[in-house]
């Protein structure tokens, strides 16, 4: 029964150790990215990606070429 005592005592005071040194730490502000990337939305499924990473045809932006293609396939041919 002692041993259960000691193992209680052992972690609550870990707890409080840890927690203070949560409350006391100097805190670090994530942020903000300088280098922001636009992000555009893909026409064919909606998601979001950077620019730099999509695939464009016009004035609209895919998520990859088989997307851009299958856009291009159901829209020219609904025309």
């Amino acid at each position: 029964m002692m041993i259960f005592r000691l193992i209680i005592f052992v972690a609550v005071v870990s707890l409080l150790v840890v927690a203070y040194r949560k409350l006391t730490a100097p805190g670090k502000k994530p942020s903000a990215p300088t280098d922001a990337a636009t992000m555009k939305k893909c026409e064919h499924c909606g998601v979001h990606l950077p620019e730099s990473e999509a695939c464009r045809e016009g004035d609209k932006y895919f998520c990859s070429a088989e997307h851009r293609k299958a856009y291009l396939e159901h829209h020219d041919s609904s025309e």
